[in-house]
């Protein structure tokens, strides 16, 4: 059975940097970019574990990826 694909979405929710994985927010993070290198490292482990992990960067309804442990995203 695969292991399930950590998603680490990076996104400014009421005012605040925050990070959403399995509807649940982690932060708040005093810039965009704290929490970016945050979520980063957190899937750079999670993908060292074994699980597919990838961040992304919300951009009002757009996602960017900013880097992925799966075969054929971009890092």
């Amino acid at each position: 059975m695969p292991l399930p694909h950590a998603r680490y979405i990076v996104l400014n929710h009421d005012g605040e940097w925050k990070i959403n994985l399995d509807n649940r927010y982690y932060g708040p993070f005093a810039t965009q970019r704290a929490a970016v290198d945050m979520a980063t490292d957190t899937a750079k482990k999670a993908g060292s574990a074994g699980y597919p992990a990838t961040v992304l960067l919300m951009n009002g309804t757009a996602f960017e990826t900013l880097w992925s442990s799966v075969p054929g995203h971009p890092e």
